[in-house]
């Protein structure tokens, strides 16, 4: 006999310097339903410079090798920042049009992240199992640290206050 964990969704978290992480764009707007402050729609619309951004791949790639085996390259699609003033937060959402996203955790005591088990609305249909299943995870990432996930990975983040996030989102290539 032997347990096997099927079908498990894998999460890098490691420690990074947020300091070497200097996105160009710093014109933030009140994004999308939560209305928190954000330079999403200004990635998107023109391209973000970012400086030290070797950096930031290198690291996620090391990241990535716990886990993958085979040589692969990363490609930055977009990267944003956002802001938490006052009790801001962001909706449950996924990134769509990449493979992996990654939050950069730049300011706060302790990042407000909340992952949902994919299968959650199922689950609510077995209320005899359900307890065996986390319906949700939240990370204890701190300042200067990252995690990296799949995209489709459903997460929101939960009210925060003066907490500063570098979001984004990447392409991966098997070589």
């Amino acid at each position: 006999m032997y347990y096997l964990d099927l079908f498990s969704i894998p999460v890098f978290i490691g420690d990074i310097d947020s300091q070497k992480i200097n996105l160009n764009n710093k014109r933030f707007k009140k994004t999308w339903l939560s209305q928190m402050p954000s330079t999403y729609e200004q990635s998107n619309k023109e391209k973000q410079t970012l400086e030290n951004g070797e950096y930031l791949l290198k690291t996620i790639g090391n990241l990535l090798k716990e886990k993958i085996k085979h040589p692969f390259q990363l490609s930055l699609t977009n990267i944003w920042e956002n802001s938490y003033v006052q009790d801001d937060y962001q909706e449950p959402h996924i990134h769509e049009d990449c493979d992996f996203s990654f939050i950069v955790y730049k300011k706060g005591e302790e990042g407000r992240t909340v992952f949902f088990n994919p299968i959650k609305n199922y689950l609510m249909f077995y209320k005899n199992i359900a307890h065996m299943f986390d319906g949700m995870f939240i990370p204890k990432c701190k300042k200067d640290q990252i995690i990296v996930f799949p995209s489709f990975l459903e997460h929101m983040v939960l009210k925060s206050t003066d907490h500063t996030t570098i979001s984004g989102n990447l392409i991966f290539t098997k070589k």
